[in-house]
């Protein structure tokens, strides 16, 4: 059972980045659970778990209310009355949430519920009084939130209190059809998560892909291998960082492959380890764990690149072999701003992109996407350059 979460936004406050480094994505994901460090002074964390190695972050606790509006952790409104208003507490969430996809992160997903709320109780009574259809305020809410987000994913569904049948399920069933995945969040009850699981996807398949089984708290003691079979949809097993180690992690859910194959897990939880750096070491633990894929590679480059009309600037691009990636990656740019070129120098991991700016380069910021190819393989980064007048030179080289 997760904890209340009031314990859990102790840490938000903290953002120090430290940098880890990517690792390979599976077949499933790698997720971590994360609340207020998402959207509280929240750029060096943001930073920390694009290039963290995870693939999926799992953003935690939407509050639905009586009424049907959306709220992170009681501090954060997201919707209300089936409008999207979250841009007027954080301004740079949803831009945010679509960063963390720059780097290693493959999906966003958003938590509803936790341990001792009504959050899962006020979704059986809305769709009780007012069904699932588009003029009910929880299919508008979900619309709005995916309209002003895209890149959320999924919705995970954490709960722990209610177990309403007919009512998850016609809810999961009308996300489905919102565009979103469905991750089930047991800590008990399987036979409650099997029948919600196979009923959803019964009705519309495919919209439940995966569930996070916690294996801690509440949950210590769960094995995904025994008593949580839901047929094709895979368990992604979930450990907390103030109980396991980094190397504990990696000992335990490698067990757990052995015993049954893993296409993923996660980590509970980021207000922990936020900016100490545990991030990547968490992520590598279970990425070499669960891994199943083969080699591959990721890229790493400058935030931006600054120059100004008749000069150069030089970007470095670093390429990180993953499980045992030995291929040659060839790196292509976007198209450039008017007046400026670009020439790719080097060869093998520590490649640089010289860019040259004419006399007349047209001056302001544009977002330049690096593209690494390597046969099937292909990976993309992207930067800010910026070319200046002359007055207010500051010659980048990266």
């Amino acid at each position: 059972m997760k904890l209340d979460r009031a314990a859990s936004l102790f840490a938000s406050v903290s953002a120090l980045l430290f940098a880890g480094s990517p690792v390979l994505a599976q077949t499933g994901y790698t997720g971590i659970f994360g609340g207020g460090p998402l959207y509280i002074n929240a750029s060096n964390n943001i930073a920390e778990l694009k290039n963290s190695g995870f693939t999926e972050v799992i953003v935690w606790s939407v509050e639905v209310k009586s009424n049907g509006d959306l709220n992170l952790n009681g501090e954060f409104p997201l919707t209300s009355n089936g409008v999207y208003i979250g841009d007027q507490t954080h301004p740079d969430f949803a831009a945010n949430m679509a960063s963390l996809k720059e780097g290693t992160v493959q999906r966003i997903t958003f938590s509803i519920g936790s341990s001792n709320f009504g959050d899962w109780q006020d979704v059986a009574a809305l769709v009780r009084s007012q069904g699932t259809g588009p003029d009910s305020i929880l299919y508008k809410d979900f619309a709005a939130l995916k309209a002003a987000i895209p890149s959320l994913d999924a919705i995970d569904f954490d709960d722990e209190n209610s177990y309403d049948t007919s009512t998850t399920v016609a809810f999961g069933v009308m996300l489905g059809k919102l565009g979103y995945h469905v991750v089930p969040d047991p800590y008990t009850n399987n036979s409650y998560w099997i029948n919600v699981v196979s009923q959803i996807n019964a009705e519309l398949p495919g919209t439940v892909d995966g569930v996070h089984l916690q294996a801690y708290a509440g949950g210590a003691g769960n094995n995904p291998c025994v008593g949580w079979d839901f047929g094709s949809v895979p368990v992604w097993p979930g450990l907390w960082d103030q109980v396991d180690t980094p190397a504990q992690v990696q000992s335990i859910m490698t067990g757990w492959n052995n015993q049954c194959g893993l296409t993923g897990g996660f980590l509970w939880l980021y207000d922990d380890i936020d900016g100490t750096g545990l991030a990547s070491q968490y992520a590598s633990a279970i990425n070499n764990a669960v891994s199943l894929g083969e080699g591959d590679f990721s890229l790493s480059g400058p935030s931006s690149v600054t120059l100004h009309p008749g000069s150069s600037a030089r970007a470095l691009i670093t390429i990180t072999d993953l499980n045992g990636f030995d291929g040659q990656v060839t790196l292509t740019l976007s198209p450039l701003p008017r007046g400026v070129r670009a020439v790719v120098k080097g060869t093998g991991n520590r490649q640089k992109i010289l860019f040259q700016a004419g006399p007349k380069a047209a001056v302001g910021s544009t977002t330049v996407t690096v593209t690494g190819t390597s046969g099937t393989l292909v990976h993309t980064l992207t930067f800010t350059l910026v070319v200046q007048a002359a007055g207010e030179l500051r010659v980048s080289e990266q």
